[in-house]
């Protein structure tokens, strides 16, 4: 009988991702390095991914995610790793940190280098206070760390630290470049997981219409899409903030927010913006629902909204490969089309 082959998921109804969508994005990348002439031949990359932190002075854990270019790279939900690839072999090591006994007593089992070998088919596993010696062992003549700028958010990505690393060469510009570009491509296993994220948002999305009420909080239906999302599809976080804007906050773009969080009653006679998405395994969808809370429009509204519907659909209609887009996207107003 086959050995299964190691995936992600939570069970019940919810998608399986195989972990073999992983190992293909690491030999993208490999591949794309390979083929630039200013990455010398025995390179390794090297990421860092997120730390658990806790909420300001308290023991209280803040909920984890894990760093996006570290999980496109090796799939791992767990905190506190390092990740390593060798360029001209392909050959993944994952670092994990070694736990003391205490550990099993508060947070569970604690799992050994060849459950996370066999959970995330790599290569190797070590301890992350061994990262030094074991890249040591590989004789690199340069580790490839990530450092680059996010043009939507204007912050700069972390790079990896690690004690020992001074002994090595470092080069921090040459990966980014490569490595975003492989994330903007998707593979067919990372559209199976978009369309999923995106159907299970779109349902929630209906379920928030359906229950909409003149009377209700703008953050009832913040709850219900989450509940929904989390239930139906088992995505524990939301891919952004969620923005459930009536009224006059349907006009502000980032609504939602600590200073004003979803808290408006909704009123007769209002539009609602409902901008919400599911992220599932780390990847997100990015729905806008335009609606009018009583289930009718008034004749400005109809109009207003028809007239955005059809500069949509004229946008979608023309986007094709080699098409120039605006500069900045983020800054454009959200289309009130039901799922655009």
């Amino acid at each position: 009988m086959a050995a299964e082959k190691p995936l992600f998921s939570l069970g019940n109804e919810t998608l399986q991702v195989p972990m073999a969508l992983f190992a293909l994005n690491r030999r993208r990348l490999c591949e794309r390095l390979r083929k630039n002439t200013a990455v010398p031949k025995k390179s390794v990359v090297v990421l860092q991914g997120g730390d658990q932190t806790q909420r300001y002075c308290t023991d209280t854990d803040n909920l984890f995610r894990q760093e996006s270019y570290f999980h496109w790279t090796f799939g791992v939900i767990e905190s506190d790793c390092y990740g390593a690839v060798d360029v001209a072999t392909g050959k993944s090591l994952l670092f994990v940190p070694k736990l003391p006994d205490s550990y099993a007593v508060w947070m569970g089992k604690i799992h050994s280098r060849d459950d996370f070998k066999k959970k995330y088919s790599v290569d190797e596993v070590h301890y992350t206070c061994d990262v030094a010696e074991v890249l040591k062992k590989l004789q690199p003549d340069v580790l490839l760390t990530l450092r680059g700028l996010n043009t939507d958010s204007g912050h700069i990505t972390r790079e990896a630290s690690f004690d020992g690393i001074s002994q090595f060469t470092v080069n921090n510009t040459l990966l980014h470049p490569e490595m975003a570009e492989c994330r903007v491509i998707k593979t067919d296993m990372e559209m199976e997981i978009l369309r999923y994220t995106n159907r299970i948002s779109s349902e929630a999305h209906k379920e928030v219409m359906k229950a909409v009420r003149v009377g209700k909080k703008e953050y009832e239906l913040e709850s219900l899409f989450q509940h929904y999302c989390y239930t139906r599809g088992g995505m524990r976080h939301i891919s952004y903030t969620c923005i459930c804007g009536s009224g006059v906050n349907a006009s502000v773009l980032h609504y939602g927010h600590a200073g004003a969080p979803n808290d408006k009653t909704i009123r007769d006679g209002d539009m609602c913006l409902f901008d919400m998405g599911g992220e599932y395994y780390c990847y997100d969808s990015d729905i806008t629902c335009s609606f009018p809370a009583n289930g009718k429009f008034t004749p400005d509204q109809r109009e207003i909204y028809q007239a955005v519907l059809k500069a949509s659909r004229a946008v979608m209609s023309a986007v094709k490969p080699g098409t120039v887009q605006s500069p900045s996207p983020s800054l454009a107003p959200r289309p009130p089309s039901l799922f655009n």
